[in-house]
């Protein structure tokens, strides 16, 4: 996909919850594309270059400041595009990945004990610390498998004055604050609701710059790339944030995926290791991310993702045939141990089950 392709099919996704970052997409123009064509490939993600442009200084609200800035402050866009590793790393991930995380903690006799990798701040190092509700066309789909507990949100079975009709699923409840809840609606293959607490012994965050949220400003850089409009989103990893500190993970700087096994290496005995990427690999040049997966199966250690779709070929090679990559709520393919188990819109909220992972 080149550049153009991809900023447009970002501004298609994003217009919904950020109309100021939709019209900085559209407003490419040659001499941006060409200023991206000055960095590595992985390093042109939208995100990135609208939170470097804020950094220095552009303001969302001026559909035109991005072409301002690179006309004006060109060599400063190239040198801080090059390096950066800004990365919100959005806590509403955890919606397709927390029943993952639920069928290997029921299946293994020792705690988890997680590499999160990419972790920026380390706001998705927290599964267990989820309270997860999915809301489902019909609460048989679940029920099939496994008592639940479900509520409408309303007394007329509304769902946010939509009109439709929806049950709420109880699919993992936090035990213990602080913890964050998520929303997200669900289809297809929903796995049971979880029957016991996902335990988690120790956390590692991987990252090439890692972000200790007890620092001064730390929250601050790490919501950089966080869309102007998205209030909400903001105010939910303020509270993941509240959540991570009551739990930090060891921080680990360090890339991928030369540095995958000394993060592995800094688990104690006793756990069950446990990889997880969350939109980590898009930015990981194409070579390595074979590396990264053959590395990972070569320890013998579980992978959790929530990647992209398409750009793993092994868990691509395991989805459906009706799965197009170009449907946004297809966006990212959630995956246990290489196989596709989920396909998600870009941030997790609209989550279709391709099979149980407890199966």
């Amino acid at each position: 996909m080149d550049t153009r392709t991809r900023y447009a099919a970002y501004a298609d996704r994003i217009e919904p919850v950020s109309p100021s970052y939709a019209a900085w997409a559209r407003s490419l123009d040659d001499a941006l594309v060409a200023l991206l064509a000055e960095v590595p490939e992985q390093q042109r993600q939208p995100e990135l270059f609208f939170a470097v442009a804020r950094r220095l200084g552009a303001d969302p609200s001026d559909p035109g400041a991005l072409r301002a800035l690179g006309r004006e402050a060109r060599p400063a866009v190239v040198t801080a595009l090059a390096s950066a590793t800004v990365q919100a790393n959005d806590p509403r991930r955890l919606a397709p990945v927390v029943p993952l995380f639920a069928a290997l903690a029921a299946r293994s006799a020792r705690p988890l004990g997680l590499v999160d990798a990419g972790a920026a701040a380390g706001l998705c190092s927290i599964p267990d610390r989820v309270t997860l509700d999915y809301r489902v066309p019909d609460v048989r789909m679940v029920q099939d498998r496994a008592p639940v507990r479900s509520s409408r949100p309303d007394p007329a079975g509304r769902d946010d004055g939509s009109g439709a009709q929806v049950e709420v699923v109880r699919m993992h409840t936090a035990p213990e604050g602080p913890s964050i809840r998520l929303v997200a609606d669900a289809s297809g293959a929903v796995p049971a609701p979880a029957s016991a607490p996902i335990t988690i012994g120790a956390r590692v965050a991987l990252d090439p710059n890692p972000i200790d949220l007890a620092a001064p400003g730390a929250f601050d850089r790490l919501v950089e790339a966080v869309p102007p409009e998205a209030t909400d989103r903001t105010a939910l990893m303020r509270e993941a944030a509240r959540a991570t500190l009551a739990v930090p993970p060891l921080r680990i700087r360090g890339t991928l995926p030369g540095d995958l096994d000394r993060a592995l290496d800094a688990l104690p005995d006793g756990v069950e290791p446990v990889v997880l990427t969350t939109g980590t690999l898009v930015y990981v040049p194409g070579a390595d991310r074979q590396r990264v997966v053959d590395r990972i199966r070569e320890r013998g250690v579980h992978w959790i993702a929530l990647e992209r779709t398409g750009i793993l070929t092994g868990v691509a090679a395991t989805l459906p045939d009706d799965v197009d990559a170009s449907d946004p709520d297809a966006f990212a393919t959630a995956s246990l141990d290489g196989v596709a188990t989920a396909v998600s819109d870009a941030f997790g909220t609209r989550v279709r089950w391709l099979r149980d992972p407890d199966r």
